[in-house]
């Protein structure tokens, strides 16, 4: 959803010099975006039906200028697993709120897998505000 989401707004804004990318830390590698998380995008008018998970790679870390991810868990991974890249690494909901001291209670962005679509709204909701607050840094 965020991949969709992220990449749906910079190509309305004209920002094609910004790539987004998707990655898990569990291998469970080209699976499909599950029917609710279809749904919801689709209500934004965005066709995430294509999509197939990978892992993230070496590759990955390296290339990439941020790294952003739902959940501390997914960040604490990554650093144990690639600790070159830990400076890049934020968690989504959280990135630059910490310069203005307002860091979330709960900073994770839970994985609605086996939820309902209420669910996966909600957390699309959080997605969303999220890379808007990322958007106007970057613009």
């Amino acid at each position: 959803m965020a991949q969709g989401y992220f990449e749906k707004r910079l190509k309305e804004l004209g920002r094609e010099d910004i790539e987004v990318s998707s990655a898990g830390v569990i291998p469970l590698e080209g699976m499909q975006a599950t029917e609710e998380a279809q749904k919801v995008m689709k209500e934004e008018g965005i066709d995430i039906s294509g999509h197939r998970t990978k892992m993230i790679t070496e590759y990955d870390m390296r290339d990439s200028d941020l790294i952003f991810v739902m959940e501390e868990r997914h960040k604490q991974y990554i650093i144990n697993k690639y600790p070159k890249a830990a400076k890049k690494i934020y968690l989504l909901k959280d990135f630059k709120r910490i310069g203005n001291l307002h860091i979330s209670e709960n900073p994770d962005i839970p994985d609605p897998i086996t939820k309902d679509v209420n669910f996966y709204k909600e957390t699309f909701s959080v997605i969303k505000e999220a890379i808007e607050r990322i958007l106007k840094e970057i613009n």
